[in-house]
């Protein structure tokens, strides 16, 4: 697409977006490919044409004249009155009220229709305004040219226009207007029919159209195919005048006096004006959203998890112990974790209560009251300040956690150093006091399985009947819980990692990467967060390793096809001949989404930052060159990220990636900092370079991980 036409678009959805605040009401403005403007009153839609050329000017112009009519114009019948006499005079009264609502129009108005008479948009640039009917000259009058000449019984009517309040005002007027434009126009034509001869029907020569020398003469004044340039009419004109022709008649055509000219010509030139060659705009709306079809409670996939481990039978007490045996070996691999884990967690908490102690410190207000201070007294004659001071400490918001864990396929190499990274920051909630849920993300590889008939509603972003919310985690869970809970993840994602004999269940199983299903799901589980565990502030950790699924949304077979009638999804990214504008029914927020599948997540998670008040963290998991890459697609230079990488082990970028805050973090031991040094070693004994690399290796991972803690803990304090 091109740069011109990307801008169109992008000033087509502002526009959008101010003509529904103009509106004042529940009102939705769609953009579509239609000749000219309507209003849909029963649903309320203001559907404006995609203008391929207005200026930011006439834009508003036009987008301001529209809305005023949604607001004022009733959607009745004009009765007897002609509908150009009631268009002209109606344009007046409801322009005259957005302005009076909006002052801010009148600059807009004024200007914009400056700029369409320059353009001709009336066609009458070149005409004498004396010479035109007396509904066109009123409604020029009101679109901008104060200047039109008006007899004194023609300016009752233009007084009479100006002061209509009503609609009914304005088609009773349009009705008297044009009884005394047509007994205008019966005059008009009286005086210009030419004379009847009497008698035997005989015709002067000066009349007789068949004569050749006069004939030739006249056909001679208007241009040929020999000289198709020349027009002798101005030889014509500037000859003798015709004394005997009203001037009104401009001493050519009879303009009638029923009938708007100018009205005819805008509206032909609007739409002249539409974008054919424009994009189909679709307008989709979020779901709404029951998040308990989605999630799967902490207590069901507990009862899952120790049906599944501690409710088998065994064929023999050997097998018995084998296999309990090989799951109590994974079970204390997650408690060695959680005892080497102990001092990363601390940090943390000391992190975090050093920084919101900072905090409040630096919101602290002190003032005066009033109270002589009795130790300060004697410094009354060069000190001002001799009053007592108290200094109030502002009670810091409570906050809670939302943690969304990438439970796909791709996450297998990196899951155990994910969930140890998940597992520290659960730790730190449980100590100082911070409610939280863990869910993982889960779904097919396709998000277009499966379409829910009964509840799906056309041109909402879809969400599959595979989607779940896996609840690993909850503050609401007693110690035992969350340990044996811990110990049952672990497991599970330990067989998903390495071969176990214990397995792990299927249903718990990886699969696709459902961010924007769990991005939309997001603000119903804040809610719940908030009026559960009574928290005002709430931070959304995403902890992922790749791109979310690319977006669906829900439409109808065609007629004719033979599921017709059945809803279907479709994505986004395989309509480009679509525009795609995604609005929020609640806040009537909308924004214009691009639909490149490398961008679904900084789409989908930036609309959510603008419609919620809670803090969007994300954490990426990747190797440098993903890193790069990624950075690529949000049209930021990877160079500039480099140094960090390679100081720090880690990047930071604020907002451009959609989240409040984004860690790109390296894909290898981010959640080993506190371990033992790994020595890897030929022989019996390690060499001092062995030794040295494991050394700096340990080190570098520690210090890393602490980095990253501590810029995670800025934005949650």
């Amino acid at each position: 697409m091109s740069k011109r036409r990307e801008d169109m678009i992008v000033n087509t959805e502002v526009k959008g977006n101010l003509a529904r605040l103009l509106a004042t009401e529940n009102l939705k403005v769609e953009h579509r490919k239609v000749s000219t403007a309507c209003f849909d009153v029963q649903n309320r839609v203001l559907i404006l044409p995609i203008w391929k050329r207005a200026s930011a000017t006439v834009y508003d112009l036009l987008v301001g004249h529209e809305v005023g009519h949604a607001l004022y114009t009733p959607s009745v019948d004009f009765g007897t009155a002609p509908k150009d006499f009631v268009n002209v005079l109606e344009d007046a009264r409801i322009e005259k009220m957005m302005k009076r609502t909006y002052p801010g129009l009148r600059k807009s108005f004024f200007e914009g229709y400056r700029e369409l008479w320059d353009q001709d948009f009336f066609g009458v640039k070149d005409s004498d305004p004396s010479d035109l009917p007396l509904i066109d000259r009123i409604n020029l009058y009101f679109k901008g040219n104060p200047g039109m000449p008006f007899s004194d019984d023609e300016k009752v009517w233009v007084t009479l226009a100006s002061n209509t309040n009503t609609f009914e005002e304005v088609v009773a007027l349009a009705e008297e207007l044009y009884a005394y434009a047509k007994a205008k126009q019966e005059e008009k034509e009286d005086i210009q029919l030419p004379p009847q001869s009497e008698g035997s029907g005989d015709t002067p020569d000066e009349y007789d159209i068949s004569s050749g020398s006069e004939t030739v003469e006249e056909e001679k004044e208007w241009p040929t195919e020999s000289d198709p340039e020349k027009d002798h009419r101005a030889d014509r004109r500037a000859g003798d005048a015709d004394l005997d022709t009203p001037s009104y008649t401009g001493g050519g055509e009879i303009c009638d006096e029923t009938q708007s000219l100018t009205d005819a010509a805008l509206q032909e030139a609007l739409e002249d004006l539409v974008d054919d060659d424009a994009k189909e705009w679709v307008y989709l709306d979020l779901p709404k959203v029951k998040l308990e079809n989605y999630v799967v409670s902490w207590k069901e996939i507990h009862q899952k998890f120790n049906l599944f481990y501690n409710g088998r039978s065994f064929p023999s007490k050997e097998h018995h112990d084998y296999y309990f045996k090989n799951l109590e070996f994974t079970f204390n691999k997650c408690d060695q974790y959680k005892n080497s884990a102990q001092k990363s967690v601390n940090y943390l908490v000391k992190q975090f209560e050093m920084k919101k102690s900072a905090d409040q410190y630096a919101r602290a207000a002190t003032s005066r009251t009033g109270v002589l201070d009795t130790n300060k007294l004697h410094t009354y004659r060069y000190n001002e300040d001799i009053f007592k001071k108290v200094t109030v400490m502002p009670d810091g918001k409570n906050h809670g956690l939302i943690m969304l864990l990438d439970w796909s396929g791709s996450m297998g190499q990196v899951l155990m150093d994910t969930l140890k990274q998940t597992y520290n920051l659960v730790w730190f909630c449980r100590k100082v006091g911070i409610p939280f849920r863990v869910y993982a993300f889960q779904s097919g590889f396709s998000p277009l399985k499966g379409v829910n008939q009964e509840t799906a509603v056309d041109n909402n972003l879809l969400i599959s009947e595979d989607f779940r919310l896996l609840e690993f985690f909850s503050s609401k869970m007693n110690a035992k819980q969350l340990d044996r809970q811990m110990q049952f993840v672990w497991a599970q994602s330990y067989d998903q990692t390495h071969y176990t004999s214990h397995h792990s269940i299927p249903e718990f199983g990886l699969g696709g990467t459902p961010l924007a299903e769990a991005t939309i799901c997001m603000r119903e589980a804040v809610k719940q967060m908030k009026a559960v565990d009574k928290v005002q502030k709430v931070n959304v950790v995403a902890l992922t390793d790749g791109e979310a699924n690319p977006m669906g949304f829900v439409t109808t077979y065609p007629e004719g096809y033979y599921r017709e009638g059945e809803k279907r999804g479709e994505y986004l990214c395989h309509n480009r001949n679509k525009v795609f504008i995604l609005r929020d029914p609640v806040t009537g927020y909308s924004r214009r989404l691009k639909t490149s599948p490398y961008l679904t997540t900084k789409e989908i998670v930036s609309f959510y930052k603008e419609i919620t008040d809670y803090n969007w963290i994300g954490i990426r998991l990747c190797t440098k060159a993903e890193m790069n890459r990624c950075l690529s697609q949000l049209d930021l230079n990877p160079d500039d990220y480099s140094k960090q990488w390679s100081k720090e082990r880690f990047v930071t970028i604020d907002d451009e990636s959609g989240f409040s805050k984004q860690f790109f973090m390296p894909n290898q031991y981010i959640g080993n900092g506190t371990e033992d040094i790994d020595v890897k070693q030929k022989k019996e004994v390690a060499t001092k370079a062995e030794l040295t690399r494991a050394f700096k290796k340990h080190m570098g991972s520690k210090m890393t991980n602490k980095t990253i803690l501590n810029a995670f803990i800025e934005q949650i304090a």
